[in-house]
Formats: C-alpha cells, sequence, structure tokens
C-alpha cells in the first residue's frame, strides 16, 4: 500500500506540474543559446552562412514530465542581407497527456549601423497543433481508499485538439563582442482551452536576452579567438511566470564546457521560493568541421529535486557556407 501510495503521489506531482506549465508557460530548453532561433527570430541567419541543428530534451526524467524535439534551418544571404528560418518543434507533457506541434517560418533584415555594429529585426509567423488525451489524466477526487482510479467530473474537454496561427517579432543590436535584443512572441492571445468555459488566453511572451565574449588568445582573424568566455542571461516571462537563465561557457576550438542557472532566487509572489529556484546546469559539447554536439543536465533545485531525475538534453548542428573567419558567430557552438 505504501508503494502503491507513493506512486500515485509521484504521478500526480508530474501530471499536475506538467499540465500547469503546458497550459500557461511554453517549453523551456536549457542550451538555447545552442537553438537560437527558438529564442528570438533575430538570431535567423547569425552565423553568416547556413546551419541546421537539432535538439532534444527529456525533463525530469524519472516523471512522466515532458519531451521536446526541435529541429531548425537558418541561413543568411549576403547578395540581399537578409536571413530566412524555419524550426518545428514537437512537445509532450505528462506521458502524452498534453502535447503541441508547432510549425515557425522567420525572416531578419541585417542593418549596417557602423563597422562593427548591426541591427537585426526579425519577423516570426506560424502554426500549432494542440491535443490532450484526459484519459491521462488522474485528478484527487478520482483516487478511492483502495487505490482504484474512480471516475471524475473536475474536467470535461470539449474538444480534444486544435489548430491555432501564432506570430513574433524581435529587434537585436549585434557586435563581434556582443549581441542583446528583446522578442515579443504569443502576439495572436489564442484561445487554447479544450472546454467552452473557462477560456485560457495565450500571453504574450517577452525573451530579453544579452551575452558578452571575452576573448583570452588571438586566433587566426581579428573576432576569432583561440579560446574564450562568454557569458549570457535571458530573461523569459509570460504571465505570472518569470524565468532568468544564467550561462557562463569557456570555448577552445574544438571544446566547450559550461555552467548555468535556472531560476528567480529573490521572486517569490506566492512565499514560496523553492517554486521560483528550478535547476543548475552543467554543459559540455565539442566541435569540428561544421559539426557540433553538446550536452547538458539539469540538476533540480526546487522541491522535486528528490523525485524529478533531473533534465537531459541533447544538441547536434551544423554550419555551413561560412565567410571565415569574421561572419563567425562566437555562439551556436
Amino acid at each position: 500500500m505504501k508503494q502503491m501510495t507513493k506512486y500515485i503521489q509521484v504521478t500526480l506531482v508530474a501530471l499536475l506540474v506538467g499540465c500547469m506549465s503546458a497550459m500557461a508557460q511554453d517549453f523551456i530548453l536549457s542550451q538555447p543559446w545552442s537553438a537560437t532561433t527558438m529564442v528570438a527570430p533575430s538570431f535567423a541567419g547569425y552565423t553568416g552562412g547556413g546551419r541546421v541543428f537539432a535538439t532534444y530534451r527529456n525533463q525530469w526524467s524519472n516523471l512522466k514530465g515532458a519531451q521536446t524535439g526541435v529541429v531548425g534551418y537558418d541561413q543568411y544571404f549576403h547578395p540581399i542581407r537578409s536571413s530566412f528560418g524555419g524550426t518545428v518543434s514537437y512537445n509532450s507533457q505528462g506521458g502524452g497527456m498534453l502535447s503541441q506541434l508547432q510549425f515557425n517560418v522567420q525572416y531578419t533584415y541585417l542593418v549596417q549601423i557602423t563597422k562593427d555594429w548591426f541591427f537585426r529585426p526579425g519577423l516570426q509567423v506560424g502554426l500549432f497543433y494542440r491535443a490532450i488525451d484526459p484519459s491521462r489524466m488522474v485528478f484527487g477526487d478520482q483516487i478511492a481508499a483502495d487505490g482504484s482510479i474512480l471516475p471524475t467530473t473536475v474536467f470535461q474537454a470539449t474538444n480534444t485538439s486544435l489548430v491555432r496561427f501564432d506570430a513574433a517579432v524581435s529587434v537585436m543590436f549585434t557586435h563581434p563582442y556582443f549581441f542583446g535584443g528583446i522578442c515579443a512572441d504569443r502576439l495572436l492571445g489564442n484561445n487554447i482551452s479544450f472546454t467552452d468555459q473557462p477560456e485560457t488566453k495565450q500571453n504574450v511572451k517577452l525573451n530579453v536576452f544579452a551575452a558578452g565574449l571575452i576573448p583570452i588568445s588571438k586566433g587566426t582573424g581579428k573576432y576569432d579567438p583561440k579560446d574564450d568566455v562568454t557569458f549570457a542571461a535571458l530573461y523569459q516571462w509570460q504571465g505570472q511566470y518569470h524565468q532568468l537563465d544564467i550561462d557562463a561557457m569557456y570555448h577552445r576550438r574544438f571544446f566547450m564546457v559550461g555552467v548555468g542557472y535556472r531560476g528567480l532566487p529573490f521572486y517569490s509572489p506566492n512565499g514560496d521560493m523553492q517554486y521560483w529556484n528550478d535547476a543548475v546546469k552543467i554543459c559540455i559539447g565539442g566541435s569540428y568541421a561544421g559539426f557540433s554536439l553538446s550536452y547538458s543536465y539539469d540538476v533540480s533545485v526546487s522541491s522535486l529535486v528528490n523525485i524529478s531525475g533531473g533534465s537531459h538534453e541533447i544538441v547536434l548542428s551544423y554550419r555551413f557556407m561560412e565567410r571565415m573567419p569574421n561572419d563567425r558567430s562566437f555562439f551556436c557552438y
């Protein structure tokens, strides 16, 4: 009976937390700087050439948390000073309880301000398919004294799937050793409820980001250091949810290692500091002949630390048609 009780408690935590985040907040990535077009469309073509990437994330591996997959392509076209890109993402919450498939296309124009400073406005349009499986949901009133599952009236789905269009805009300023910008996503405020009442409107999502590179030793070009340290920050705000990612990465030619933190340690509107502390991130990767592979592990520092199992994420990318060395982006390893 104790094992059954523990199993039910763990299942409920996974489903309730997964449902909460899925309904109100977009999925997150531990390596946003290896999949930058998911941060803002202004990153399309930022490498100065072409890039394809694929990301897989297993969040809370001991629970039926979230499985996320992303593939993307972007490329800069020098004659028209424009970049085009596209992403396809799939996210599954609560062991398939709720899932979303999304397609986006992106456009960015490059405006030169000075020799080293550039302005990159970006636009993104897309659509998503969202589906729910009520048979996988478990509510508190369904658990009988003997552990059996009873029917519930807490949630009755009118529809089990929906399709919505969406859009995002962004601006970014770049220098060979710095970038910073802001992106506004979920601009159409879609109703994503599966019931007639009440409506669940998607809140506009704001991403504010900045990063700087500190070269340690000189490489083959003016802006191509042999090794460097990069500091980056990404603040995400969507409705009542606020999140800050801070990362520090060391890069030496074919090798990269990084550490990071996700959360808001001094922000607790509901008085629960645990809720706003998420994870410490550890990342390692390498690159050769245009290919890059990186792996990260999230060590939970929230109240789920003893049961979540952490989160695993892996990114594979390939960069091509770059004008070396000064068109190199110091990110997108």
